[in-house]
């Protein structure tokens, strides 16, 4: 049986959390939710999850530099982040890959296309090819 992967949801929001959250443990993740970039960092702190979906706009630390700091941090390089976000201009997409983001999707997410990133980077990273967008 193939070991569990663990995904880190950070969003201020705490519907999506739990939605987000139900519907990757029916797809067989573990799903690990932050409120904030501070909380998302405080969890990764106790183990690197398989990917981060994370929220840009919330309180105390917003995504961008939560982003930044998941970056700046050596033992976290291949952890892929996927944005999600309503704020979806061209300069919202280009500052998310500015600070270290793998993939930007704009709000309503849709699961599918959630689904198939999360595989896709999960994949990347067996193969070791977790850099490449």
């Amino acid at each position: 049986m193939p070991e569990q992967k663990t995904i880190l949801i950070i969003d201020d929001s705490e519907l999506t959390r739990s939605s987000l959250h139900d519907a990757l443990t029916e797809r067989g993740f573990a799903a690990l939710t932050a409120a904030n970039g501070q909380e998302g960092l405080a969890r990764i702190q106790k183990g690197a999850p398989d990917v981060v979906l994370m929220d840009v706009v919330m309180p105390v630390m917003d995504g961008w530099e939560t982003c930044r700091q998941i970056r700046a941090a050596a033992n976290l390089q291949s952890v892929p982040i996927i944005i999600m976000t309503h704020k979806n201009t061209p300069q919202d997409l280009l500052r998310a890959f500015e600070v270290g983001a793998n993939e930007f999707l704009g709000k309503p997410i849709d699961m599918e296309e959630l689904f198939r990133v999360i595989d896709l980077h999960i994949q990347r990273r067996l193969d070791g090819t977790a850099g490449l967008r």
